[in-house]
């Protein structure tokens, strides 16, 4: 999750990134779910085991990308729907 998270925080902070960032989050989470890889918890325990020392802020952004695309999504199907 670390990884994920560093590289979704990376493609956020593009200009260019911006326009495809809540579908590309919601993506590469789907794809860290399918392949199988742990999540990580807000208490900061696999930051201090993190080989590449990626701090815990890049998992705070990415919950917050993922919540605000989640929320996105279903009132944009609620809009549709109704």
């Amino acid at each position: 999750m670390h990884f994920l998270s560093a590289k979704v925080a990376h493609l956020s902070s593009l200009r260019q990134g911006q326009a495809d960032r809540r579908d590309r989050v919601l993506s590469m989470v789907a794809q860290h779910d399918q392949e199988g890889f742990g999540h990580c918890t807000n208490q900061y325990e696999g930051e201090a085991a993190c080989p590449k020392s990626v701090g815990m802020q890049f998992i705070d952004q990415l919950n917050r990308d993922a919540l605000k695309a989640i929320n996105k999504r279903d009132s944009a199907a609620g809009k549709a729907a109704g």
